[in-house]
């Protein structure tokens, strides 16, 4: 749909369930700029409702007061539903750019209301604030956000409520008190729980949204009602049952190389897979029908059974990364996946590439990107380069994406030939092999934060794989970070 300056529109909330609406305030051939409305109801707005319309207003959490908009994409999505035009409801500009709105801003919005006036007056003063406390000994900024307790060794939870604009902790350490305290404080809506040794936990009636959590040893969870993310932290199956708040269709759970199919789950609405070497999606739409987003992937890995994707009919959102195994013939049409609106793939078969090309492209109100074809020889020489990612990218010329590649075999090899021979100079031919590494790459200057890590990575996988002699590891990283430019 194309949109009109002035067009009223209404949207379901998932969260709320309930309908919100927005306007189109600036209109062009490439972008919109979509106004939120401080509007909510329980059946679609109509026409004759429309005066009294005002914009909404956000101030949650971290946000300053300002108004509720920002631009998006030109082409309305089918499941926004026309309303009617009236004059623009605000002139205001936006800089902020962002998906299509659906009403979460006025869902935070509203969850930020209840929350006690006093406290949400302190949490903003924090904000501003230039004053420290101490908490276990140190002494801590009193706007911290998040707080790591190996840093900051507290413990009793309780001892955080000198933080009162705290909104992330991550501990590595097990806090008898920890749930006690997030039940008594709004605000925190991300958790990052190692190293727990419980067997059971139960995080009902807390405000927790992302829950990053050990699953090591956990035989039963209770996620509290704001959930909407849980992300497991270990590799491996988990022999854990979940339970998620009503129906858990708002719950999307991410997992990490292997996946044990939590059949008490029907309803979950997203799926998020990382690090996969093996997966199969046979049977996987018995266990979750009603899955919206499914996200793979590879470390690089293979997909078995990808052609049971299509019996997901309710799915919006597909993408793989780094997978294979799978043929042009896997690929689903539109007419088996209706719902399907952001199908991505990069880095997969090159006939199966051109086959989802050739179906899907066209398909309207359909976010497609279809990248880095792979041809089988591709695969077979690029299973061990962990700067496969370069290939194709398009700020990484590709003669340096094949250097890289050349450079890490040579280095892999170098060190575990030395390793293994236990030679009395290793250590100095070692830091030769090094040498030339870190060279390698201080001759490139595209190197961003991203392609930092993935060098670093890549050799400290290196290092990790060489058996036990007489080459100092830690010497060698420190000539990495001693000869680096980038």
């Amino acid at each position: 749909m194309k949109a009109k300056i002035g067009d009223i529109y209404t949207m379901y909330q998932k969260r709320l369930k309930r309908y919100t609406a927005c306007q189109m305030i600036k209109v062009d051939d490439e972008k919109i700029l979509c106004l939120g409305l401080d509007w909510t109801g329980e059946e679609p707005l109509w026409a004759d409702q429309m005066d009294g319309l005002a914009p909404l207003y956000k101030d949650f959490m971290y946000w300053e007061r300002r108004i509720c908009s920002m631009y998006v994409e030109a082409e309305v999505p089918d499941n926004y539903q026309y309303v009617g035009n009236i004059p623009p409801l605000s002139n205001e500009d936006s800089h902020t750019y962002g998906s299509w709105y659906y009403g979460d801003d006025i869902y935070y919005q509203l969850l930020w209301q209840k929350i006690p006036e006093k406290r949400r007056r302190a949490f903003k003063e924090a904000m501003e604030s230039e004053e420290e406390t101490e908490i276990a000994g140190v002494k801590v900024k009193v706007c911290s956000h998040a707080i790591w307790d190996t840093n900051i060794p507290f413990d009793s939870a309780f001892a955080l409520h000198r933080l009162p604009c705290l909104s992330s902790i991550v501990c590595e350490n097990w806090h008898p008190d920890l749930l006690e305290f997030l039940r008594s404080n709004p605000f925190i809506y991300e958790l990052t729980l190692l190293n727990h040794g419980q067997k059971s936990l139960d995080f009902r009636g807390t405000s927790a949204q992302r829950l990053m959590l050990d699953m090591t040893g956990l035989e039963e969870l209770w996620l509290g009602e704001e959930i909407e993310q849980l992300l497991f932290q270990n590799e491996g199956v988990d022999n854990c049952a979940i339970h998620a708040p009503e129906g858990e269709n708002l719950l999307t759970l991410q997992f990490i190389g292997e996946y044990c199919s939590h059949a008490e789950l029907p309803d979950l609405w997203g799926l998020h897979g990382i690090r996969i070497k093996d997966f199969d999606l046979h049977c996987l739409s018995e266990v979750h029908p009603h899955l919206k987003e499914l996200h793979l992937s590879g470390a690089p890995g293979n997909l078995r059974n990808f052609s049971a994707v299509r019996e997901f009919r309710e799915l919006t959102d597909f993408s793989t990364y780094d997978l294979f195994g799978f043929t042009a013939d896997d690929i689903p049409t539109p007419e088996q996946m209706p719902a399907l609106i952001w199908f991505w793939m990069t880095s997969l078969p090159e006939d199966a590439a051109k086959m989802a090309k050739k179906l899907w492209k066209g398909k309207k109100g359909m976010s497609l990107r279809i990248t880095k074809a792979r041809k089988p020889e591709w695969l077979a020489q690029n299973l061990d380069n962990p700067f496969r990612n370069w290939d194709g990218a398009e700020h990484i010329p590709a003669s340096a994406a094949k250097k890289a590649a050349n450079q890490y075999r040579k280095t892999r090899s170098e060190l575990l030939k030395l390793a293994a021979a236990c030679d009395p100079n290793a250590q100095n031919q070692a830091l030769e092999a090094v040498t030339s590494y870190t060279q390698t790459f201080n001759k490139m200057g595209f190197i961003e934060t991203e392609e930092r890590d993935e060098i670093y990575m890549a050799l400290c996988g290196i290092l990790d794989v060489l058996p036990k002699c007489n080459i100092s590891k830690d010497m060698l990283l420190d000539k990495f970070e001693e000869l680096r430019d980038f």
